[in-house]
């Protein structure tokens, strides 16, 4: 019976080290203070670029309007590409 609360608290004890050292080595570690997210931040949404898929802050990205929406894109030439494609309605933002 001994035995088996011994290995018990020696697995407890060994749970809680890792997840404090963890801890410990993300706060501690280079570069850590840069990877908080600023205040405000965290609920901001990526948008989707249709052409290439890749997700894109609304602050910098490049806008055409298609359908009565706003279509948000990484560069100058994806959204010359999506635009080249789609009905003459779509014209730049």
């Amino acid at each position: 019976m001994r035995i088996l609360q011994f290995l018990l608290w020696l697995i407890l004890l060994t749970w809680i080290g890792r997840k404090l050292l963890g801890w410990l080595a993300r706060s501690f570690a280079p570069g850590a203070a840069n990877r908080q997210a600023p205040a405000g931040t965290a609920s901001r949404q990526l948008e989707r670029d249709p052409q290439c898929g890749t997700f894109v802050s609304p602050q910098v990205s490049f806008t055409a309007e298609h359908d009565g929406k706003v279509v948000h894109f990484c560069s100058a030439a994806c959204r010359d590409a999506y635009l080249s494609v789609q009905p003459r309605a779509a014209r730049s933002a």
